[in-house]
């Protein structure tokens, strides 16, 4: 009878630690779980089950793509990949590996208290870039553990581009060709002093002289909630193709005391930023870890008083990452860090950099910073945005063509030269 006790209380303890309904349904060749350390630098704290898909054209004959995730990104759902594989233009000449990012529902972690409140200690520490890149680095060698040496590629946009460098100042021995699109460099954003922040100031100022001081007295006067106007004003050049017009139309309309146009922003998907703001009882693994990583990559610039000119951008992200930089304030965390840039001097691997001009997130400048210490690099600079929204037909051409091919091969120039794909070069 204490037999039956003791086991029914393993079995509680396990189910506490690891919901049976989190983990994915099915599990074959194609859909994978394995346990890793939930604390890479510290086994003891236990394990968790980490969740992979593969392709269905999967062939370890061909070369693999890991497309990488970061923590505020969720480009698939689990048992999609094949579909986000095709959206990518990789389904045919590649195999694709897409992990869900730890702490989500397949790959699950505790991360609140008894009570349902988040412990943001525990998230900062268990979510963090440096715990994921030694997920991946597993997943590699899991996946290739007949061959532990096998070379991949790896693709990452944004945040994910972020991992890239990170995965690549560790483990570039086993990464043969990385495309890294539109990626932000802690190191090199300090160094050029934060430009993205400036994007709403300068642009302004390149419409009109006044709007600027025109959207100063909109937020003076509290004609509208300012970070809901700073949300929107975030958000519009992520989605327009014409981000000056719809900026000035705004300011114009909200500083005649109109709100028309502002409402019909509401009610666009992801332009609400209400709908971010989610009681700490009802969040998942992926809002308590979204906001991290701006935090890893911007502590420094988020923790700085306001500047004197309009930073929406910025100013969106004191509110949504203020319970980590809490932490950081009260000293009861690291400050975060980055690899060194002069890492990067060692990697062999060919890299391809896919830059926006007008990209008002990360700065198309950090592609010509990081070609300073890369071996095998190149660069192209999309006369785009953030979110690569224009030229849509160049890109694929792009990531194909030098995944098969590399760096400096004539196939890259040629579809580089070509009526798809439109370079801006700086004078």
């Amino acid at each position: 009878m204490r037999i039956v006790y003791l086991l029914s209380v393993i079995i509680i303890f396990i189910k506490n630690i690891y919901p049976q309904d989190s983990k994915y349904p099915i599990e074959d060749f194609y859909h994978r779980s394995i346990e890793l350390p939930i604390d890479h630098s510290n086994p003891q704290e236990g394990t968790f089950i980490q969740y992979y898909e593969l392709t269905s054209n999967f062939d370890f004959n061909n070369p693999t793509i890991f497309f990488f995730e970061d923590a505020q990104q969720e480009f698939t759902i689990p048992g999609e990949v094949d579909n986000l594989a095709k959206r990518y233009h990789f389904f045919q000449d590649f195999n694709v590996l897409y992990y869900q990012h730890r702490g989500r529902k397949h790959s699950y972690i505790e991360l609140k208290n008894s009570d349902s409140t988040v412990n943001w200690e525990r998230a900062y520490h268990i979510l963090s870039a440096k715990q994921v890149i030694e997920d991946i680095e597993h997943i590699r060698k899991d996946l290739f553990k007949e061959k532990s040496d096998t070379k991949i590629l790896i693709y990452g946009r944004s945040g994910g581009g972020c991992l890239v460098q990170r995965y690549l100042a560790s483990y570039s021995q086993y990464v043969h060709r990385a495309f890294i699109r539109a990626a932000p460099n802690p190191i090199i954003l300090k160094q050029l002093g934060y430009p993205e922040s400036k994007y709403l100031y300068n642009t302004l100022n390149n419409i009109d002289t006044t709007l600027h001081a025109k959207l100063r007295e909109v937020l003076k006067k509290n004609i509208v909630p300012d970070y809901q106007l700073f949300w929107i004003l975030k958000g519009i050049p992520y989605t327009s193709k014409n981000p000056c017009d719809e900026l000035k139309n705004l300011i114009e309309e909200l500083y005649e005391g109109k709100k028309n146009l502002y409402n019909r922003y509401l009610q666009k998907k992801g332009f609400d930023f209400s709908k971010m703001i989610i009681p700490e009882e009802k969040m998942n693994g992926w809002d308590i870890g979204r906001h991290l990583r701006p935090v890893e990559v911007s502590a420094e610039y988020l923790l700085e008083p306001d500047p004197e000119y309009i930073d929406p951008f910025y100013g969106s992200l004191k509110i949504l990452c203020e319970p980590y930089l809490q932490l950081i304030r009260e000293k009861k965390v690291d400050f975060p860090t980055f690899p060194p840039l002069a890492k990067l001097k060692d990697v062999e691997t060919e890299i391809f950099y896919l830059a926006g001009r007008n990209d008002h997130v990360s700065h198309y400048r950090i592609g010509f910073e990081l070609g300073k210490y890369l071996k095998n690099y190149e660069l192209f600079i999309a006369d785009d945005n953030h979110a690569m929204t224009i030229y849509q037909g160049c890109y694929p051409l792009l990531r194909n063509t030098f995944f098969n091919y590399g760096i400096g091969s004539k196939e890259l120039q040629e579809v580089r030269n070509s009526l798809n794909c439109k370079e801006w070069k700086q004078d």
